[in-house]
């Protein structure tokens, strides 16, 4: 039953991230037929202001509640996002933006409840000593759900038109919650919330991390392993036209390059007793993650920033994945909504401040800014590691 059980899971995570992939192109792609690139602008920071402003909401309801229920009320919410989609090209003008921003509202709150509840049930399934290999290979297959959803969302636009693209997209999220089944039975691990409402039981989360320096120390190395990747994103298209002279072929083939390493280094670590080491190598694999991008900030030659990108992405997606199965073996399970909506937080402030720096320092090239980011991630890491190393001191 157990091994039916993380089946059923690794099946649901995945193609979980397959609608991901879906709602990276598919809420895109129509958002600039309806208003250029400025309407995907407002669409993008809406999705990411709500789920900065839901973090503290979607965490509280994450440990209050059944992490099955809130899943599957999680997935729920985001096919219903997606179904808004499918009406933006046939109503009035004025109502395309209002609907394309309710739509990136709850795919965003969704995703939160999605996220946290299912870090709960992982718990659930699987013992502490293992959760660091199961999660690696669950990313790996996580990452694979992404890729195909984000093709496959390109092929259906095309074949089918956004509209029924959207609708069927809907569908299948639906469509997987039986893969839930044969988790009924999966003990939730949340206890007694009475008396607290969302602000105090955000709290009673903050003083757990403020006392538990592993636990604080993983949840700001998730922030920073996402950082790492909102900088690649934000920088790369710019950079391979001003510093690499390329053009849509080369960003094309460095994007797919670095999944396919990414997905090699997570199915090579995965192995048990590579994983094991995992935990203890988190932080130095985030150090090399952010000195890639210093690496990268020098090449001027297509062939070896694809080299350099490929092994760039190995580091970002082991950092990833590291980070998060940490995170998942020392946290109480009690509280890990609330920590995964702390994560959300940071990962939210992180982005925002990081999608402002072309338009904070105009002046600056992508590789300086490359530079820039990579050193202050290598000194954020380098301070987290020395916090938690005090903390434990006195401790004991």
């Amino acid at each position: 039953m157990r091994a039916t059980q993380r089946l059923c899971f690794i099946g649901f995570s995945s193609a979980s991230f397959f609608i991901v992939g879906i709602g990276i192109v598919l809420p895109a792609w129509i958002a600039f037929h309806a208003g250029g690139s400025s309407l995907v602008g407002l669409v993008l920071l809406s999705s990411s202001v709500a789920g900065f402003v839901l973090a503290p909401l979607s965490g509280y309801i994450v440990d209050r509640h059944s992490r099955l229920t809130v899943t599957a009320a999680g997935q729920a919410i985001r096919a219903g996002g997606l179904f808004v989609l499918a009406f933006v090209q046939v109503v009035p003008e004025g109502l395309a933006c209002p609907l394309l921003v309710l739509s990136a509202i709850l795919g965003a709150f969704g995703y939160a409840l999605l996220a946290g509840a299912m870090s709960g049930l992982l718990q659930s399934i699987i013992p502490e000593s293992e959760r660091m290999a199961f999660n690696l290979r669950l990313s790996f297959f996580n990452q694979a759900g992404l890729a195909m959803g984000t093709g496959v969302a390109g092929y259906a636009i095309d074949r089918l038109g956004s509209a029924t693209a959207a609708v069927l997209s809907a569908c299948i999220a639906l469509a997987i919650l039986p893969l839930l089944g044969t988790l009924t039975r999966t003990p939730t691990g949340r206890r007694s919330m009475k008396g607290l409402n969302s602000l105090s039981a955000s709290r009673e989360a903050f003083r757990y991390l403020l006392n538990e320096p592993q636990s604080l120390s993983a949840a700001v190395t998730v922030g920073l392993a996402f950082a790492v990747i909102q900088i690649t994103n934000l920088l790369l298209p710019g950079f391979v036209i001003h510093s690499l002279g390329g053009g849509s072929n080369l960003f094309g083939t460095l994007e797919m390059t670095a999944a396919i390493a990414g997905m090699a280094a997570l199915a090579v670590a995965g192995i048990p007793m590579l994983a094991r080491q995992m935990a203890a190598a988190t932080a130095a694999i985030l150090a090399g993650a952010a000195a890639s991008l210093i690496a990268l900030s020098f090449v001027t030659n297509p062939l070896g920033a694809t080299v350099l990108y490929a092994f760039a992405g190995m580091l970002w997606n082991l950092s990833r994945a590291a980070a998060n199965g940490h995170l998942l073996t020392v946290v109480d399970s009690a509280l890990i909504g609330r920590v995964q909506a702390f994560t959300t937080l940071l990962t939210g402030g992180l982005g925002a401040l990081i999608f402002l720096l072309p338009t904070l320092v105009p002046s600056a090239t992508e590789a300086d800014l490359y530079t820039a980011c990579g050193v202050t991630i290598l000194i954020a890491n380098a301070l987290v590691g020395l916090w938690t190393g005090r903390r434990r001191h006195e401790r004991i």
